[in-house]
């Protein structure tokens, strides 16, 4: 799952740059999360026992409203409007901080220890993912708001993947997801109703955000949840710090960025080894000898 997850994901970078070069990104946010919406719910509909699912989760409304604001509409719209500020590279470099905010969360908050092993993993991997970001980024792109949005929607999904495991371990993610969605997409639709009305999107935009939410984010987001049931979100986010890894690489195979670097490459080696660290289950203790 976790490589699964990985290639999900970087599908979906992949395809949502591709859109936002002529969609408003606000646009492209709440669309995709209203088709995800819709297509999570039809199947989950349809699923024995699917039905008796979707209104267990919905029979939360607080955990609903709460979750879908941290993790999706929150998230969303604080990295978006992030990156306006203080551009891609930095915002990815704030959010590359992710599983070192997770340990943090965890242990403060949810008296979760992730131990020696995982922190340092966790520091390790966070490291390397933020020296790459480090290389596109720009000084002058330094803001303070900016800045803080994408910290705080750092700080939130850590604090919702926590959350989740602990208020929503009994339902499927199959069925919680489409509740949580359609939470996070009355949410997001008031932000992006002025971008609607004024610059409405192409009809080929319509279609490459109907791809994206339906195609790629509904499968990875189910990949995703059920790592943060199984393993955890320290577990989850580190995986995910090989994401921007992935999305070079897929650049430089469609063409459209050269080669990677000597230094990118290292970063690479060194995040996997981190994630390693993270992912990777504790070596059992040698039987004493009788």
């Amino acid at each position: 799952m976790p490589v699964v997850l990985v290639l999900l994901l970087s599908g979906t970078w992949l395809l949502s740059g591709a859109l936002v070069t002529g969609t408003d990104p606000l646009i492209v946010a709440v669309g995709r999360t209203a088709v995800c919406c819709a297509a999570l719910t039809a199947a989950a509909a349809s699923a024995p026992g699917g039905r008796a699912d979707l209104r267990r989760a919905a029979a939360r409304p607080g955990t609903v409203w709460l979750l879908g604001l941290l993790g999706f509409a929150g998230y969303a719209a604080g990295t978006l409007l992030a990156i306006p500020r203080i551009g891609t590279s930095l915002a990815n470099l704030v959010v590359a901080l992710m599983p070192c905010v997770s340990v943090a969360v965890g242990a403060l908050f949810f008296a979760e220890r992730s131990g020696p092993r995982k922190a340092a993993g966790a520091a390790l991997a966070c490291a390397a993912a933020a020296g790459y970001a480090a290389l596109g980024a720009d000084a002058g792109d330094v803001d303070g708001p900016g800045l803080l949005l994408v910290a705080g929607a750092t700080v939130a999904f850590a604090v919702y993947g926590f959350l989740y495991r602990r208020r929503m371990s009994g339902v499927p993610p199959s069925a919680a997801l489409p509740v949580l969605l359609a939470a996070a997409t009355c949410l997001l639709l008031p932000m992006a109703l002025p971008a609607l009305i004024s610059h409405p999107p192409t009809l080929a935009a319509t279609g490459g955000i109907v791809v994206l939410g339906a195609v790629v984010y509904a499968p990875a987001y189910l990949v995703q949840h059920r790592l943060i049931l199984r393993r955890g979100p320290v577990f989850t986010a580190a995986v995910q710090l090989a994401v921007p890894f992935t999305v070079r690489l897929g650049d430089w195979a469609l063409g459209t960025a050269p080669v990677p670097s000597s230094a990118e490459l290292l970063l690479l080696a060194v995040c996997c080894g981190g994630i390693a660290l993270v992912t990777g289950r504790p070596a059992a203790p040698l039987a004493a000898k009788a």
